[in-house]
């Protein structure tokens, strides 16, 4: 029998919003509107449907991919404007077999009053054999989720505050 062993695919990336403003728009790939890049609709099945929420500890939020596929998350953890954990509870997603989702958190922390950092890490099993290899794409196409998602989280905000703007000056 091989031995199974959890890796981790970390990125932090800083945002130009206090930490109470990012918190307010954390969320998880499923939740993102916007079309991802070539990399990410290559690699990863795209988002269809979501249901459920993640609010409070206990909560499933689960979606429907465009290959039939589920994945469904448990919320573990929340300590309130700082991290949200979760754990992957189903995943019939097409990678299921070679790459098994275990779950990861959402972690936002103050670096001064206008600026804050995103960690987002996912935890997962490389099933793949040569592992050194593919857990080099691997990390690479979760990474490349990770920028996604923060990178709409900082987009959410830079509208918040391009209409508070547009707001006062015809206010």
């Amino acid at each position: 029998m091989t031995q199974q062993t959890t890796s981790s695919a970390v990125t932090s990336i800083r945002i130009a919003a206090s930490k109470a403003d990012v918190w307010q728009k954390v969320g998880f790939y499923e939740h993102v509107k916007k079309q991802a890049s070539w990399l990410l609709r290559l690699s990863l099945p795209v988002p269809q449907e979501v249901e459920g929420k993640y609010a409070a500890v206990g909560d499933t939020c689960r979606c429907k991919y465009s290959d039939g596929g589920y994945l469904t998350k448990r919320i573990t953890n929340i300590v309130d404007q700082h991290r949200i954990e979760f754990e992957i509870i189903e995943q019939s997603i097409r990678y299921q077999h070679t790459i098994k989702l275990r779950g990861g958190y959402i972690e936002v922390e103050q670096l001064d009053g206008e600026h804050s950092i995103v960690n987002m890490v996912t935890y997962y099993e490389n099933r793949i054999f040569p592992r050194r290899i593919s857990s080099y794409f691997i990390e690479k196409v979760i990474k490349t989720m990770h920028q996604f998602v923060i990178g709409d989280m900082q987009l959410q905000l830079e509208n918040r505050v391009q209409g508070n703007s547009a707001g006062m000056v015809n206010g």
